[in-house]
C-alpha cells in the first residue's frame, strides 16, 4: 500500500518503506538539532558573567558600608546634641576696655606744655571740649552707662598745656 506523504525537508513522493524511514530520521534529526539550539542557547544565557558578580558583591559591600556610616553619623549627632545642651554657657557681658583716663599713672606723665595731640595720645580721646577764643579745655568724665564718678579736665592755651585737674583716685 503506497501513501502519499508531505513532510517537512522531504519532497511529496510516494512512500516507500525505505524513503518513509529516510524522511522520519530527516524529521527527527533536525527536531534534535532545533532542540540542541534551544538548550544550548539556554545553557550560554545561563552562564553568569563573573563581572556582574564582581559588581554584585562591589554593590553589597557598599551597600553595607553606607549603613555603617549613617549608623555612626547617628551616634555623632547625639553625642553632639548633648554636649550642647549640658555645656552650653550662658552669654556674658564682654567688659568694655578701661578708658585711658582711667589710670592714675597716664596722669602723672602729663606735663606743662605739652601739646594736644600729646594729651590725647596718653589720655585717649576726650568725652567733650570746652573752647572759648584762646582757651580749650578737654573734660574726661563718665558716660551716662558708666557707674564711675571719676572727673578730669586738662586746659591748653594757644594748644599747650597751662592746667591739669587728675581725677580724685
Amino acid at each position: 500500500m503506497a501513501k502519499l506523504i508531505i513532510t517537512a525537508g522531504c519532497k511529496p513522493k510516494v512512500a516507500t518503506p525505505s524513503s518513509t524511514g529516510r524522511c522520519v530520521f530527516m524529521q527527527r534529526a533536525l527536531t534534535g538539532v532545533g532542540l540542541l539550539f534551544l538548550i544550548g542557547g539556554t545553557a550560554i544565557a545561563q552562564t553568569r558573567d563573573p563581572r556582574v558578580d564582581e559588581l554584585t558583591k562591589e554593590t553589597a559591600q557598599l551597600k553595607s558600608r553606607i549603613a555603617d556610616q549613617e549608623g555612626r553619623i547617628a551616634e555623632l549627632d547625639k553625642a553632639v546634641k548633648a554636649l550642647q545642651t549640658a555645656a552650653a554657657p550662658l552669654p556674658t557681658r564682654i567688659p568694655s576696655e578701661t578708658p585711658l583716663w582711667h589710670r592714675a599713672s597716664n596722669w602723672t606723665l602729663i606735663k606743662s606744655g605739652m601739646s594736644e595731640p600729646q594729651v590725647v595720645g596718653i589720655l585717649g580721646p576726650p568725652t567733650s571740649v570746652d573752647s572759648s577764643i584762646d582757651r580749650r579745655t578737654l573734660l574726661y568724665t563718665p558716660d551716662a552707662s558708666s557707674t564711675s564718678t571719676l572727673k578730669g579736665s586738662v586746659t591748653l592755651i594757644g594748644d599747650r598745656v597751662t592746667a591739669m585737674i587728675p581725677p580724685a583716685f
